[in-house]
């Protein structure tokens, strides 16, 4: 990895919080973030070590001209994450993580960072919504950073609705919307029948209902099973007006 590689820079966690029993936001500081602020791509490549076993100390760039002394991590892993908030002339970007069951490099890296630990960061890539009247927003707990910051980004005359499955309401997280947009909660935990099969069925009638309409955009992210199965609800909706992505694959 180097300073040349899509924007690649070092940055440093300057405050970790538990914003939810399963999701951690770290505020990582950086040099030169402009590039990020931008709503036309929502994520960054994070850069985690594997292992907290730093190595010996070596300069490397910050990305803003400047060098920093950042250890020499045996492995690193790469992982997709949204912006949730940026300040790019204060120099940090916000980054929630979902604490996941099962354990991986990113969400370790987020659940134990320290002050000053360090990650790379390059990008931005993924894409947000395009214009339109009415919107159909949905996803899973992976999916609410990105559908919270596109929420907040939306006109205000905006209509349409966001459709979110959490495990239970604990993990709900407080959202702005436009007046006109409605949100609805699904629930893992306690739901009569399995929640991942109610989801996506109320998203598959939501995607057909919106279709009949015009001047809509759709955008969803969830789980690989929950993808693969809105796959053919979603061929009422053009192309240019739906994202369709798996965030991640249980097990």
């Amino acid at each position: 990895m180097s300073a040349a590689d899509d924007g690649f820079r070092w940055m440093r966690v300057i405050d970790s919080q538990r914003i939810a029993p399963r999701m951690q936001r770290l505020r990582l500081a950086g040099g030169d973030l402009h590039r990020f602020d931008t709503d036309a791509n929502l994520h960054v490549r994070l850069h985690v070590p594997v292992s907290q076993e730093a190595k010996l100390l070596r300069s490397a760039p910050a990305g803003d001209g400047r060098s920093l002394e950042v250890p020499a991590f045996a492995a690193v892993a790469t992982r997709y994450y949204t912006i949730r908030r940026i300040d790019a002339a204060a120099g940090w970007v916000d980054i929630d993580f979902v604490l996941h069951e099962t354990p991986g490099p990113a969400g370790d890296f987020a659940r134990l960072a320290g002050i000053g630990d360090v990650c790379g960061m390059s990008g931005p890539c993924g894409l947000g919504v395009k214009p339109a009247r009415h919107y159909l927003l949905a996803g899973d707990e992976t999916a609410l950073p990105a559908i919270a910051r596109i929420a907040e980004t939306l006109s205000g005359t905006a209509t349409g609705e966001i459709m979110l499955e959490v495990d239970g309401p604990e993990d709900r997280l407080p959202l702005t919307i436009p007046e006109g947009m409605a949100c609805r909660w699904f629930f893992r935990r306690g739901a009569a029948m399995p929640s991942e099969q109610r989801f996506i069925a109320e998203v598959t009638n939501a995607v057909r209902a919106i279709a009949a309409g015009p001047d809509h955009f759709v955008w969803i992210a969830a789980e690989f099973a929950a993808y693969e199965a809105l796959r053919t609800p979603l061929k009422a909706i053009a192309k240019p007006r739906s994202i369709n992505v798996p965030y991640w694959r249980a097990g």
